[in-house]
């Protein structure tokens, strides 16, 4: 008996396993799932009463990152009772979509095949249909399809929905009851209540088919998230439904960031600073526009303050400082503009701050503009700019010096005597011949190299030609000065000694000249040649700053600072006064210094013969500091007590002092110098043929004959017809028309001094064009 129960028993749990075991194969063969795609059903089976038809949803899930298109078709003998509501559906990427397959029973009997899905998916799904005649499942006689018109709405916004509704049973009509709900997709934190937002119900009539357009006002208690909207329709006693899912968000404006901000703050924030970036960077177009001054400066790039750094003033337009060091000059500086552009002005900066950093100056002044150097500034509207630059006024000074009065140009001035650390020395040349402006220079070139200077790494001495344009032929100059300025510019670096020159034009100066120069200043200018370099080298924009420039303010350019492109600063206003002295000052330095010389010169007699005169040359060096500092009352004590003690002196002696010459150069030795520094000058030509060539045209073009100066009535003076073609090109109409008419050509008599023939032409010649031509012809020819 026992036996038999437990084979019952075994027999039971088997079943019970089989039960289980064939559960699990269904449920896991209930879908079709791969990593591409995902298909609710993996077989259908539908069983029905003849003359009913029921619909079966499939839903197909795109697991890829792309769009897929699947088409539907069927196959077996069930095709005239299956009917796909779509015959092909596009499945966006991470997206899913419900197919409806609509079953007809239309005869008894078992029908089967597939349902295919061919496309972006390839499968078959068997599909069994069982007919009867007794009752089975129930049966719809309605197909019901909602979908909104819009996939997602935000908040406050409308959503707008479609229901399709279709009577399959053709021959009659009915009435049927549509309840519509949304609801949430079951996450709770999409809303703040928990219930249904949209209950309403409605009957109609159905006839064959009809669409009905709802809109639903979305609450703003809703929160961003998924809903879903449902139809059910009741009718004849059964029910079919739809559903379809969509999108609640938040409008672009509400989203926070980070949770703390929304949106619409953050865009209105980054609205104003763009607005306030635009206004910022649209004024400074306009101001650069505005701008006197342009060019590209990197402030980067300028020099920078330091223990031996030089002061000159400040970027033009600008707060910022601008230095210079003072060890570039020992590469030479070429300062050119026209008169009254403050090409002296620059210079005169320069200097003052290199004798502060004890460097010894001399200067050959044409003007003795330079003696202004001895005295501090008192000029009231020099002293009213300190305060643009950060100046006091207790800062104006006078510098230590002398004034020389050169009345020879074959004079030997002792350089190496003159070479005191702060101190300048200035030798007014004003009462020099222009003819005579070749030998000085040449004079001069000559004195430093047999001076016999040490080698310096660093700035010991700068001299300085003002008025250097005068050595050019087309200003009347022989160019043998040039030559030996060459020659000064190649070798005087070794010893320390820079150059200054300072002229009216700057694009006449050539060949080694031009070569050794490291450092150009250009101020305001009207020579046409300078204008046509500045305009070929940097551009219109520069031209055009520069002829806009005001009085002191110009355009430097070293090849150390700024990538070598030129900057215009504003230079600072002077320590000493600007006006030179009085001519009644600078003769009695003139006469102090004669006789402090002709002292001296007594003095070393008398040292030779063997007296003791360290207290007489002390008293007349502290003479010689009180002429220096223009106390000539002082000098005068001093002279009263010295005078008569170098006189007892000689007394005692029983001799009379030898008087002191003037010391001059032979014009033997001068002619020597310039042999040598011819023959340099050729050495370089034909190592540099090309700058040769424009050497020998500069030089043709000048070969004019000397006329008298001519004075024209805009206050320029020209002294040859090259000048006068410059200046010409910078006249305005109305000054032209003062210079020439029908009763007079100021123009033609000057040149007919010289050349009848080009004289004629310029009396037929009316417009500027013609003039400058006929010159022009006439200076080349």
């Amino acid at each position: 008996m026992s036996t038999k129960k437990r084979f019952y028993t075994n027999i039971l749990f088997t079943l019970i396993f089989l039960i289980i075991f064939l559960s699990i194969i269904e449920l896991c063969s209930a879908q079709i799932e791969n990593e591409d795609y995902k298909i609710s059903d993996s077989r259908i089976d539908k069983k029905l009463m003849i003359g009913k038809f029921e619909e079966h949803v499939i839903r197909i899930e795109n697991k890829k990152n792309n769009q897929i298109n699947v088409m539907f078709s069927s196959n077996g003998n069930i095709t005239p009772y299956m009917k796909p509501d779509i015959s092909n559906v596009n499945i966006g990427p991470a997206s899913s979509s419900d197919i409806k397959i609509i079953f007809f029973a239309d005869a008894i009997g078992f029908f089967n095949g597939s349902l295919v899905l061919s496309g972006g998916i390839n499968e078959k799904i068997p599909v069994i249909l069982s007919v009867g005649d007794t009752a089975g499942v129930p049966v719809s006689a309605v197909v019901i399809n909602v979908k909104p018109l819009e996939k997602r709405v935000y908040i406050k916004d409308t959503l707008q929905y479609k229901i399709d509704i279709q009577n399959l049973l053709m021959d009659r009509e009915f009435n049927v009851t549509l309840h519509y709900s949304i609801d949430s997709m079951g996450d709770k934190k999409t809303y703040l209540i928990n219930k249904t937002f949209l209950e309403e119900t409605e009957t109609i009539v159905l006839e064959k088919s009809t669409t009905i357009i709802k809109k639903f006002e979305i609450p703003e208690f809703l929160r961003p998230g998924e809903y879903v909207i449902s139809v059910r329709a009741d009718y004849l006693g059964i029910s079919s439904s739809s559903s379809s899912r969509f999108f609640v968000s938040e409008p672009f404006w509400d989203y926070m960031i980070f949770g703390i901000l929304p949106i619409r703050w953050v865009l209105f924030t980054a609205t104003i600073l763009l607005i306030v970036v635009f206004s910022y960077l649209a004024y400074r177009k306009k101001m650069e526009q505005r701008k006197r001054y342009k060019g590209k400066v990197d402030f980067n790039l300028l020099p920078k303050p330091g223990e031996r750094s030089i002061f000159l003033g400040t970027v033009a337009e600008t707060k910022v400082k601008t230095y210079f060091d003072p060890d570039q000059l020992t590469m030479h500086t070429l300062i050119a503009g026209s008169t009254g552009g403050g090409k002296t002005v620059s210079a005169e900066v320069m200097i003052e701050e290199v004798l502060m950093k004890g460097v010894s100056v001399i200067v050959f002044d044409p003007t003795a503009q330079w003696s202004g150097f001895l005295r501090k500034c008192v000029n009231k509207k020099m002293l009213a700019l300190y305060p643009q630059f950060g100046m006091k006024k207790s800062e104006a000074k006078a510098f230590n010096g002398n004034v020389h009065q050169i009345l020879d140009a074959r004079q030997i001035i002792d350089i190496k005597k003159q070479m005191v650390p702060g101190e300048i020395h200035i030798f007014a040349i004003n009462r020099l011949a222009p003819k005579d402006m070749d030998i000085l220079v040449a004079n001069t070139i000559r004195e430093v190299f047999k001076a016999n200077l040490p080698e310096a790494p660093e700035l010991k001495t700068i001299i300085i030609f003002d008025e250097v344009h005068r050595l050019l032929p087309k200003f009347g100059g022989s160019g043998e000065g040039f030559i030996q300025i060459e020659r000064g510019a190649r070798e005087f670096r070794k010893w320390g000694v820079g150059l200054i020159l300072i002229s009216q034009v700057l694009t006449d100066f050539i060949g080694e000249t031009k070569a050794n120069i490291n450092t150009e200043i250009q101020m305001r200018t009207r020579d046409e040649g300078d204008l046509n370099r500045i305009k070929d080298k940097y551009g219109s924009y520069m031209l055009q700053s520069l002829l806009k420039s005001a009085t002191g303010t110009g355009m430097i350019e070293n090849s150390a600072y700024n990538k070598g492109n030129p900057y215009f600063i504003s230079l600072r206003p002077l320590l000493h006064e600007h006006a030179r002295l009085s001519d009644e000052e600078l003769e009695n330095y003139n006469k102090y210094n004669d006789i402090i010389d002709d002292l001296d010169y007594q003095i070393e007699q008398l040292e030779k013969e063997k007296i003791d005169v360290f207290d007489l040359k002390l008293e007349l060096k502290m003479a010689l500091d009180k002429v220096k500092s223009g106390s000539f009352n002082m000098v005068d004590i001093y002279l009263e007590g010295l005078t008569p003690r170098i006189k007892e002196q000689w007394d005692k002696l029983g001799k009379t002092p030898e008087k002191r010459r003037l010391k001059l150069v032979s014009k033997t030795e001068l002619k020597e110098e310039f042999e040598k520094a011819k023959k340099e000058r050729e050495k370089y030509e034909k190592e540099h043929p090309e700058e040769a060539k424009k050497t020998s045209a500069k030089q043709k073009a000048a070969e004019t004959t000397k006329l008298p100066p001519l004075k024209l009535k805009n206050g320029v003076t020209v002294i040859t017809p090259q000048e006068l073609v410059d200046s010409i090109n910078t006249m305005d109409d109305a000054t032209l028309s003062a210079h020439i008419s029908d009763e007079e050509n100021v123009f033609a008599d000057w040149i007919a001094q010289s050349d009848k023939a080009t004289a004629d032409k310029l009396r037929k010649a009316k417009t500027k064009e013609d003039i400058i031509v006929v010159l022009e012809d006439s200076i080349y020819k």
